[in-house]
């Protein structure tokens, strides 16, 4: 907002951006790989009786 204000223009550097995806694709596969590990090892009856 104030960059607008200010007429500045953004300077952000490449390779800073581009690694963003990547990271949040692996911390999401990781959040989701981990419970469904922990759930695959319980038996279906017992998952159900909790």
């Amino acid at each position: 907002m104030v960059a607008l204000v200010q007429h500045w223009t953004a300077v952000v550097d490449p390779l800073t951006v581009l690694p963003a995806p990547l990271v949040g694709s692996v911390v999401g596969l990781l959040a989701g790989l981990c419970p469904a590990l922990r759930a695959a090892r319980v038996e279906p009856l017992e998952a159900v009786r909790q």
